[in-house]
């Protein structure tokens, strides 16, 4: 049976016997080949199965992107316009199909190891959920924090979702403790198997709430930081009118109210509380640290259209109490956190006042440092001394803001101030020091107005001909039109095909100065259509210089347009009796990407042509090949929006990962070594290699660290919930309708004392699925605590740097240190504690 490993000592040299479901290919007389030789091999095919399987998740994942991405047209019952959305809500996507993909390996894993394994537990399963979700924890996670450059961060945008799967993250693996050693020590019952799996779409349902906000307001609470403020619930409309009038007074009556929305927005609404400050000074007295750059509040993203305003300073934020006013010394600061300024105002004058005893000359030394607004585009670099002569209180500091013709976002940069000193007239030192609002942001506000771009119509139908039909879509600008603005456009599949239906089309368009319109040419393919009507979609994405029109479908973010094919008035064929069955084009296009997918797997191409392969690109090709030549005869995702692709690529996975089984047992067999320790280390690498590419590159590609640290925690609550529930809630049915047969017995008798005391104590005459807690237990708890420490981790890194993800090298090394030195001691602890328990 899976799992019997044999160690015959004898003349100096162990000998390994172990049977697995494939391996070892020749049987007993294997067996008796030497033991080094014996690892050497199995290690070699190991890592080379990792790598069968890093393809074969590629592909699936493949498959499991064009599920998830399928669209459809609905109307919107507010606006009364029909708008493009997904089928598929992206949290669900996320932490289903998603998930399934990257634990696929591991789930797989512990299914068939159960099923192979005459439905008794395994050596490998459990021990490489574990160790697979502290790899994805502690060692991925460090990976993405040092993956993103140098002073940029990345934070979570779904936070919600993000605590609620961080949460069950844990939780998942406390659970497990729970089961084995209080609920049924050593003993997996149906209902706990079967609460397990149920905890999956629990998980599910939780976080769908939270992406459609009904835990948003429990959330805001806790990141204060990441949310912009509100106004109090109780101001009046008369007390509203008053600010607005204010805002009007100072800024000039001409204003729109959207513009004085915005300025309410930055003027009262974006200002960090004075116990912040309080709370940052203190940081630098404890050893916390200062935040030195106050976080962007979210509002300053959606600022625009600004047109007539003067420079602005946000009031109020001097810490002005006479008693807190020092007789030996004196306070240096700016009179305010936050000023804005437009493009063209070419200056903003910033005051830096002096507080506490102004009897003495004092000095201190200011300097510019760039935050999105960059120094020589944007502004002017600046840096000196301000004097404060015996008496004076103020100073002003002017920056020069440079005026460009081209749109911008609002960008920031910042001014710090330094190296304070003051001396009496005496002659006596006195000291000086610098008050809370020691750094300054100014907010560059553009006053260009680029326009808004949009499709000249939302949805467009047109005819087939009996040939190729040339068809100009018009992108139409509208609001202004200074400077350049421009986009990038694709075609996407709907039920119309490229190369089939239409030519895919790709590019970008970009408008000049009072230029109010641009085409983009699409061709219309003649099919002799059966079909009534086909469409497709082209989308507007990645605009410079401006903004797409948020009124239209796709949002402010994109613009989309629907395209129809209606067949040829002339054809005399109508009846389609293939509508909704099956899109014949799209198996037609399967078949050629089929032949392009084998052609591909022989053959090594870049896909930059001017870029040269190298030595490793071939080494790598070669070492592949069979895999890919295997894994080709995988049907490409275009068949039946990609189920085919899906269904057999996870056969595939299954396959490869019996054969992970077996080596992992070989190799850990060959060496003397507990499976238990295989299972957390060697397996538990090899399946989360993939991840871990994947979350590099999404940490740096990405804006914001959803979809590398974000997924990690929803990843290792499907790992316990459908990798352990699954196949032990299978295992407890089965020996619960089996009853205790001659083989459960004989297999009890191999277990410890203590834990034939415990089952037959829980148990009785009867049978039961035996999950012994031995070593597991103690490798579950070492994790949970991991895991608690390391969100913890990431949620300090959040408050203190403004994201999960990146920030200063120092920073990033201290981090990668911490979460590596973490993972480190889960496997020194969980293996000194699996070889005492085994002696």
């Amino acid at each position: 049976a899976m799992g019997n490993t044999i160690f015959c000592s004898g003349s100096g040299c162990t000998v390994c016997e172990f049977q697995g479901i494939m391996l070892p290919l020749f049987g007993e007389d294997e067996m008796r080949w030497p033991n080094q030789l014996r690892f050497l091999l199995y290690t070699l095919g190991l890592v080379w199965t990792f790598l069968g399987i890093a393809i074969i998740s590629d592909i699936f994942m493949t498959a499991i992107e064009r599920i998830t991405s399928a669209k459809k047209r609905k109307l919107d019952k507010e606006t009364g316009r029909t708008i493009t959305v997904t089928v598929w809500n992206a949290t669900v996507a996320n932490l289903t199909l998603m998930a399934l993909g990257s634990s696929a390996p591991e789930i797989l894993l512990s299914v068939i190891e159960i099923l192979t394994n005459n439905m008794f537990v395994g050596d490998l399963g459990a021990g490489t959920v574990v160790g697979s979700a502290a790899f994805n924890l502690l060692i991925i996670s460090a990976v993405c924090v040092c993956a993103v450059p140098d002073g940029e961060v990345r934070k979570v945008k779904e936070v919600p979702v993000y605590m609620i799967t961080s949460t069950f993250s844990v939780f998942a693996y406390v659970w497990l403790l729970f089961i084995l050693l209080v609920s049924s020590p050593h003993v997996v019952e149906i209902w706990e198997g079967v609460l397990t799996s149920l905890f999956f779409p629990i998980l599910v349902f939780l976080a769908f709430l939270a992406d459609k906000g009904y835990f948003s307001d429990a959330v805001t609470k806790l990141e204060k930081q990441t949310h912009r403020q509100v106004v109090a619930a109780d101001i009046s409309k008369e007390e509203l009118a008053q600010l607005e009038q204010q805002i009007r007074n100072e800024h000039g009556a001409g204003i729109s109210g959207e513009q004085v929305a915005q300025i309410m927005e930055i003027e009262y609404f974006s200002n960090h509380s004075r116990a912040y400050y309080r709370h940052t000074a203190m940081g630098k007295h404890v050893g916390r640290g200062s935040i030195r750059t106050p976080g962007r509040c979210s509002v300053m993203s959606s600022l625009s259209h600004l047109t007539e305003l003067s420079v602005f300073p946000v009031h109020n934020t001097v810490d002005d109490i006479s008693y807190e006013k020092s007789q030996r010394g004196c306070k240096i600061g700016f009179a305010a956190a936050r000023y804005a300024v437009l493009e063209n105002h070419h200056a903003v004058n910033i005051k830096v006042v002096r507080s506490g005893s102004l009897d003495c000359e004092a000095s201190v030394m200011y300097r510019t440092r760039d935050g999105t607004a960059k120094a020589g585009s944007d502004y002017e670099a600046a840096e000196g001394t301000l004097d404060f002569a015996s008496g004076e209180a103020e100073k002003t500091i002017s920056i020069t803001i440079i005026d460009d013709k081209g749109y911008e976002e609002e960008e920031e940069f910042y001014v710090d101030l330094h190296e304070p000193c003051s001396h009496l007239d005496s002659g006596k030192s006195s000291r000086a020091k610098l008050s809370e609002i020691d750094v300054v942001t100014i907010v560059i506000i553009d006053d260009d107005e680029p326009g808004f771009l949009r499709f000249q119509q939302e949805t467009l139908e047109v005819e087939e001909d009996v040939e190729e039909k040339t068809i100009n879509v018009v992108v139409e600008r509208y609001g202004g039109a200074t400077g350049v603005v421009g986009c990038s456009y694709y075609t996407e599949d709907a039920s119309a095909v490229a190369g089939y239906d239409y030519e895919e089309s790709r590019g970008k368009i970009e408008l000049g100065p009072e230029v109010q319109s641009a085409t983009i040419p699409l061709v219309i393919k003649p099919k002799g259509r059966y079909e009534k009507e086909e469409c497709f979609r082209i989308f507007l994405e990645d605009v410079y210089g401006g903004k797409f029109d948020k009124d239209t479908d796709g949002g402010a973010a994109q613009c989309i347009m629907e395209i129809t094919i209606r067949a040829n008035t002339t054809t005399k064929e109508v009846v389609d009796t293939l509508v909704g069955l099956v899109n014949w084009h799209s198996i037609a296009l399967g078949h050629s990407n089929w032949k392009s997918q084998w052609r591909d797997a022989i053959f090594l191409s870049s896909e930059d042509e001017e870029e040269e392969l190298t030595k490793s690109d071939y080494l790598m090709h070669i070492l592949s090949l069979p895999w890919k030549l295997l894994f080709a005869l995988v049907p490409p995702p275009e068949y039946c929006a990609g189920w085919p692709c899906f269904c057999i690529s996870l056969v595939m996975i299954a396959v490869v990962t019996a054969i992970v089984g077996d080596l992992a047992n070989l190799v850990g067999a060959t060496l003397g070594v507990n499976p238990e320790i295989t299972a957390i280390t060697v397996v538990a690498l090899g399946t989360s290699l993939p991840d871990t590419f994947a979350s590099q590159t999404a940490a740096v590609m990405d804006p914001f660290a959803d979809a590398s640290i974000g997924n990690i925690m929803g990843s290792n609550s499907v790992n316990v919930f459908l990798g352990l529930g699954l196949p032990w809630s299978i295992g407890a049915i089965y020996w619960m309708a089996s009853g205790a047969t001659e083989e459960w017995k004989t297999w009890m008798g191999t277990q410890s004392s203590s834990v034939q005391e415990a089952v037959f104590g829980h148990v009785g005459s009867n049978a039961a699925f035996v999950v012994p807690a031995s070593s597991l237990w103690f490798n579950l708890l070492v994790f949970s605590c991991n895991a608690f420490f390391a969100i913890q981790h990431l949620f300090a890194r959040r408050r203190k740097l403004g994201g999960e993800l990146g920030g200063p090298r120092r920073a990033k090394q201290i981090s990668a240190v911490f979460l590596t030195f973490q993972w480190f001691i889960y496997i020194g602890l969980s293996s000194m504690w699996s070889v005492v328990q085994e002696e």
